[in-house]
């Protein structure tokens, strides 16, 4: 932030027996403000103009700036103008800056945010001076000793010189007038060009020359006999002088003259600083003489280059040493009221229209429409002043009460006897019948009546109760403050209002009588008695700070607010609204230190405000007494400029940025803006908002910087408005679109991703359980074959051989014996039966050893099929789908039980005439369905998944569950049983003595090959 000096000058001019030139403002009378190079204020400023955004663009030594009233900031050109300094600007109708280069002899324009070098050949000399002509062509000048004109277009310049009528001589600058015309200052005369010619008309004055315009498009020439109207007729010698003249002549002028506004004429000279010649009218031969303001005042510099009026009337100084503002200040001070009293200076409005104003040591009267006389000189500190009804002026000092009346004098009259500690006099006032009342703090409220005191109201000892403000009602009584009470006394009768402060710390009132109303004011706000109604307008700003410490009615129903720091004008209607609303809002007018307000009003007397019969409204500050003429305040109605100067994403810095499309991943951004208004710029109002982002509008006071963390990604618009110190807003936001893209952890396509990878995640998952119930079933299949091996070896190696030898022996004892014998027969019988158990228990040794590899499940299913003992012929089909494959032969064997299991389940009770076995070989399981048409399955056995009993089907489960498949029975009734087993194809037809490659080696080829 970059900090300015501010200087309010409050030197006034005298007292005049003439109350217009009194109230007529001088130098003196301007609010002055100035920028040095110490507060990084960039020197020497060459030239100034306003942009159509409300920037103030400097050509300074340090190069080009821009400046919003707290900031200045630096702007470069494109690399070949860099290091060139600036010699001219010029803001052209469309809002650009045009910008000419010291060195260089080159342009650059100011549009979009960026400064670019504009094409074509250069200048053939330093440029100083610019112009827009009304067809928007911009004609430049040149600085030599031959003046040379370009008229610059979107092809070559056209150059004018000595050929198409300018002189040989030097030139300072040009401008445009009303019609059209383009006009040179030069050396010894002046040159003009009217629209369509091409030949400049040349007239010698005789002495370096400056043409300025008038607000009514005057244009004036200065020379060495002055400033004079210069008249366009080509008949007329332009050295003549007409009748309005400024005495300019002597003055060593340095650029072009400036009429203000008012029309005023104000002059920079090249080491005297300013001069200010006032306002004549037309056709008069009074020559003012001349305001000076240099160094000594509070100049920058004595040493000037320009002077410059912005579009809110401000005055521009650039000068050697900074830059200087300069604006017309609302509040007067006279020089003699300048040593306040300590608790403040003492104010009534007379009924004659005269102000009297007691300061520390003397009293002052003020009459209609004339300034402020001494009428009491030696006083000490006067406590208050009132005015009986025969127009006495009735003084209270700390031991006695002064009774002054014009053109008779002084009498005297002692104050109570009053024997309390704090018996300093508050207030007074008179009532309808004459008597004095008078409120004394600690001492209580005393009345003068009939030539004698009377104590009417003891505050006692606590200090909370003391009287304070005092003031007559309309009602031709006495009302006084007492704490949260008003106590009003009418026609001898006495009646308390109780007072609502609020959540205001501050208990003081402000009483001010109007015609039909009683008006009580603090830091709560402002409330109105009228007749038995009470109405209260809150301010929505409890604190000490917005305390109204005086009130002031106009005759037109105006009324002026004096707050510590600010004067508020309120309309008739404002203030009915305020009352209707209950709410005290911002005034349509205010006026504080920008508009000359030098010191705070004071926080003790009892009114700051007085209205005079003249209309001026006098005002009771630390510093003395000022005065204001209502009559001359106008508002600002020019609504500020917007600017969105910057928009900072950490990495990158956009200037003036419009559309922007910001990094992905951006979530912090700081946005920079200004509000461009340079009348009391504290008090101008701004809000923005973030669409997309904030929920309303955000107030930022005095800061001009937007921050946001956590941003997502989408378009926003960035939007400011502002409003200056007199309420008037901006029509239309200042506004900017960016965009944050998604980042791709932030796009559509990462969600799909993080799914698929979680879907891969889950079938690893899935794999790997199915691997790990693979192997837990195929460790089972190896352990069980094992223990099955184990068995038939002991069953080999032990019983049956033991068998075999009794066998042996028995057939050799049986060779012995005859065979027709009994016992021979019945010895061979027994051998047979011998037989047939050892082959029987080969049979299940070879069994135990493991199924027949070399029958198929298939086969070994029609096996199965022909040997089950059906009661009633039942039709067996075999189906086959899928291409055979190799089955563990253990898993084969156990389906080739589950499947005897239901073959006989069939036979015993289904009653059915067919049946179906279907083998599917599936590439990832194995299923066999066994279906009949048969009566089917009871409910309760469905429901249970068995029978009571029975535990064949318990069996074909856990048959099923040992080889990792799963058996699912559907029975309709009438209509057959469905049993399907599904089982694995890494458990039907893997290899459990082989290792297979782990599941990820096989994940990773696939995803290789693909």
């Amino acid at each position: 932030m970059w900090l300015a000096k501010l200087l309010t000058l409050s030197f006034f001019v005298l007292a005049s027996p003439c109350v217009k030139a009194a109230q007529s403002p001088t130098l003196s009378g301007y609010v002055h403000q100035r920028w040095l190079e110490e507060n990084e204020a960039p020197v020497p400023v060459l030239s100034m103009t306003q942009g159509r955004d409300g920037f103030i663009w400097l050509a300074t030594g340090d190069g080009l700036f821009r400046f919003e009233g707290t900031r200045f900031e630096r702007l470069d050109a494109e690399l070949p103008l860099r290091n060139d300094a600036p010699s001219a600007l010029l803001a052209t109708r469309s809002g650009d800056i045009w910008v000419a280069f010291e060195s260089s002899h080159r342009f650059a324009v100011f549009k979009n945010g960026a400064l670019r070098l504009r094409s074509g050949a250069p200048a053939p000399d330093r440029v100083v001076s610019m112009a827009e002509g009304k067809d928007g062509i911009v004609w430049a000048l040149t600085a030599n000793y031959n003046a040379q004109v370009l008229r610059l277009g979107d092809g070559a310049p056209r150059i004018f010189d000595a050929d198409d009528g300018l002189p040989e001589t030097n030139a300072s600058h040009i401008l445009v007038a009303g019609d059209g015309t383009l006009w040179v200052s030069g050396s010894e005369g002046v040159a003009w060009l009217k629209p369509g010619e091409e030949r400049f008309t040349y007239r010698p004055t005789g002495s370096p020359t400056r043409l300025s315009l008038d607000a009514d498009g005057n244009l004036w020439a200065s020379d060495r006999t002055g400033t004079y109207v210069l008249s366009t007729d080509d008949d007329i010698d332009v050295s003549q002088s007409s009748k309005v003249r400024h005495p300019t002549g002597d003055l060593d002028i340095r650029a072009v003259p400036l009429f203000d506004r008012q029309g005023n004429l104000w002059v920079a000279t090249r080491s005297q600083g300013i001069r200010r010649f006032q306002s004549v009218g037309a056709g008069s031969s009074l020559q003012p003489p001349a305001e000076s303001f240099g160094s000594r005042e509070g100049l920058s510099s004595d040493i000037t280059h320009g002077i410059f009026e912005d579009r809110e009337g401000n005055l521009w100084v650039g000068t050697e040493g900074g830059l200087d503002r300069l604006r017309q200040a609302a509040f007067v001070q006279d020089p003699q009221l300048t040593t306040p009293a300590r608790f403040g200076d003492k104010l009534l409005a007379a009924r004659d229209g005269s102000v009297f104003i007691g300061q520390a040591a003397t009293l002052f009267r003020v009459p209609k429409n004339g300034a402020p006389a001494p009428i009491i000189n030696d006083l000490v500190e006067p406590e208050a002043l009132c005015e009986s009804g025969a127009g006495e002026l009735w003084i209270v000092l700390r031991s006695e009460v002064l009774i002054w009346t014009a053109g008779r004098g002084l009498r005297r009259m002692p104050r109570p006897d009053l024997q309390a500690r704090h018996n300093i006099a508050y207030d007074c006032a008179f009532d309808a019948q004459g008597a004095f009342w008078m409120s004394a703090a600690g001492g209580g409220v005393h009345v003068f009546r009939n030539g004698r005191w009377q104590n009417v109201f003891n505050a006692g000892h606590d200090a909370t109760t003391f009287p304070t403000t005092l003031t007559a009602t309309p009602g031709g009584g006495i009302a006084f403050q007492s704490g949260n009470r008003l106590i009003r006394i009418e026609d001898g009768r006495s009646s308390t209002i109780p007072l609502d402060f609020g959540d205001s710390p501050i208990k003081v009132l402000t009483l001010q009588r109007s015609q039909d109303a009683l008006y009580a004011a603090g830091a709560f706000g402002l409330t109105r008695y009228r007749a038995e109604a009470r109405e209260t307008a809150w301010s929505p700003d409890i604190a000490p700070g917005s305390r109204i410490s005086g009130l002031a009615e106009t005759a037109s129903g105006d009324m002026w607010l004096a707050f510590p720091q600010m004067l508020a004008r309120m309309t008739r209607d404002e203030l009915d609204s305020a009352f209707a609303n209950h709410s005290l809002h911002a005034p349509g007018v205010s006026l504080g230190r920008g508009d000359g307000l030098s010191s705070r009003l004071h926080s003790h007397s009892q009114r700051t405000l007085a209205l005079g019969g003249d209309g001026r409204l006098w005002i009771a500050t630390q510093a003395g007494t000022l005065w204001l003429d209502p009559a001359s305040v106008s508002s600002n109605t020019i609504a500020p400029g917007v600017a969105i100067t910057a928009l900072k994403d950490g990495s990158k810095i956009h200037r003036d940025p419009r559309q922007v499309e910001l990094p992905a991943a951006t979530t912090k951004l700081e946005i920079d803006f200004a509000v461009l208004t340079f009348v009391d710029q504290r008090r101008a109002q701004v809000k923005y908002r973030l669409q997309g982002f904030d929920q309303d509008w955000v107030d930022p006071g005095q800061r001009r910087q937007a921050f946001y963390t956590n941003l997502q990604p989408g378009s926003y618009r960035f939007e400011v408005m502002a409003a200056n110190s007199d309420g008037v807003w901006r029509a239309m936001p200042a506004s900017v679109d960016f965009h944050i893209p998604k980042t791709f952890i932030q796009s559509g396509w990462f969600p799909l991703l993080c799914l698929f990878a979680a879907f891969l995640f889950l079938l690893a998952l899935h794999r790997l359980r199915v691997r790990q119930a693979s192997s837990q079933i195929q460790t089972r299949l190896e352990e069980r074959n094992a223990e099955r091996e184990r068995i038939a070896r002991e069953l080999h190696d032990t019983l049956l051989q033991g068998v075999m030898g009794l066998v042996l022996r028995f057939q050799a004892v049986a060779n012995t014996l005859p065979k027709e014998t009994p016992v021979g027969r019945k010895l061979d019988a027994a051998l047979v039966a011998a037989d047939e158990v050892v082959t029987e228990a080969r049979n299940s040794v070879h069994g135990l050893r493991g199924a027949d590899d070399s029958e198929d499940l298939l086969s070994a299913l029609k096996r199965v099929a022909a040997a089950t003992p059906f009661r009633a012929p039942v039709a067996v089909r075999i189906l086959l789908e899928g291409r055979p494959r190799r089955v563990h032969p253990l898993v084969a064997e156990e389906i080739i039980k589950i499947v005897r299991e239901g073959l006989l389940n069939i036979a015993h009770h289904a009653q059915a005439s067919s049946a179906e076995i279907a083998v599917d070989y599936e590439s990832r399981r194995l299923a066999v369905r066994l279906r009949d048409d048969g009566v089917g399955l009871p409910c309760e056995v469905i429901e249970q998944g068995y029978k009571p009993g029975h535990f064949g089907l318990i069996g074909m489960r856990e048959r099923a569950e040992r080889i990792g498949g799963t058996l699912n029975i559907v029975s309709v009734r009438d209509d057959g049983v469905e049993i399907t087993l599904l089982l694995p194809g890494k458990l039907a037809y893997g290899n459990p003595f082989k290792r297979k490659h782990s599941w990820f080696k096989k994940l990773f080829r696939r995803f290789s090959n693909d």
